[in-house]
């Protein structure tokens, strides 16, 4: 299995957030797994109340060739400082058919369950 590793940092602190420790976790959990290929792709000194991050671009264009089957970071504001902005990118790499761990935050799956419904399970219309 192939999982895409993600990590963030937006300034230096201490070592449980460093890059190298959080790419260490996450390596770790890929492994435990069962991951046998891990590509990690970083973004150091990006904030994340912005997507438009070299790093997370380039691991979301990653997505695209179809043969990943993870994609884990440390915990959902390394994703995104936004909670939407986190659903929506959760939610976008699931339906690309890859399943999405944050190893220090549990993510109920699928996110489609809870975010963005286009109707209610009752069938009404959610405005």
């Amino acid at each position: 299995m192939t999982a895409i590793v993600y990590v963030r940092q937006a300034k230096p602190s201490g070592d449980l957030l460093s890059v190298e420790s959080q790419i260490a976790q996450c390596t770790d959990y890929a492994t435990q797994i069962g991951c046998t290929e891990i590509e990690v792709f970083t973004d150091e000194g990006m904030t994340g109340w912005t997507l438009d991050r070299p790093g997370l671009q380039a691991a979301l264009s990653r997505f695209q060739k179809g043969d990943v089957d993870y994609f884990i970071f440390l915990h959902l504001e390394c994703l995104a400082k936004r909670l939407r902005d986190q659903m929506l990118l959760i939610k976008t790499i699931e339906d690309l058919g890859v399943r999405v761990a944050a190893v220090r935050t549990p993510i109920p799956h699928p996110v489609s369950l809870i975010c963005l419904p286009e109707t209610h399970q009752s069938g009404y219309k959610i405005n």
